[in-house]
């Protein structure tokens, strides 16, 4: 009897697998289109009912935005592709890097990974709502712009947010109080003494000790 080796067994199972995939070549899953296409077959709807939509009203900045959205969009999206205040970033897309923050409800959030049904009529922060009616910026983007506190600038409008909406609840933060508010906002300039700084300084302003 011949004997049956290893090399025998994969061989045979390689053949079998390409003579399979003639017959039948495997379905190709598109996560963006939600359809399934087969070669040689037509693209498939979503199921009925798969994907539900609605209309959800957003208090930008003290503007009220009325959005037709899919239950899954996300917070950013909605800000920035529906209603286009573009000033919001997305980077990782993963809520890691705070890049995204905005301000709800005196609150920080990652709106990357926060469904923009759940801020609906809550009031939103986002960077746009910074600066004065007349144009002119607020002391802490004066500040930040003297301190050096942005480099590339990708980060800039989520921790300036955040520090706008902590100074209010504390005017005269330790360096630790600093540093805890801006947790999870990752800058890839290293600019970090900078913000610090720029907080501090901003600090000092709103309780009359230095001037801009």
């Amino acid at each position: 009897m011949a004997k049956f080796t290893r090399r025998d067994f994969i061989k045979a199972s390689s053949a079998a697998a390409i003579v399979a995939g003639a017959v039948a070549a495997p379905a190709l899953v598109s996560p963006f289109r939600r359809s399934v296409v087969a070669t040689g077959a037509t693209s498939r709807p979503p199921l009925p009912g798969a994907i539900s939509s609605l209309a959800s009203t957003f208090d930008l900045n003290g503007t009220r935005h009325t959005v037709d959205h899919e239950t899954r969009t996300t917070l950013w999206e909605v800000i920035s592709e529906r209603i286009g205040l573009t000033g919001t970033v997305r980077s990782c897309n993963r809520g890691t890097c705070g890049v995204c923050t905005v301000v709800i409800d005196g609150v920080p959030h990652y709106s990357c990974h926060m469904l923009a049904f759940e801020a609906a009529e809550k009031p939103i922060l986002t960077v746009e709502g910074l600066g004065n009616p007349d144009g002119s910026l607020e002391p802490i983007q004066e500040i930040g712009i003297r301190n050096m506190a942005a480099d590339c600038g990708y980060c800039t409008a989520g921790w300036l947010t955040v520090a706008k909406t902590f100074l209010q609840k504390n005017p005269n933060p330790t360096d630790q109080e600093i540093k805890d508010a801006l947790a999870g906002h990752l800058c890839r300039c290293s600019a970090y003494a900078g913000i610090i700084k720029t907080v501090k300084d901003t600090a000092s302003y709103m309780r009359g000790e230095a001037t801009l």
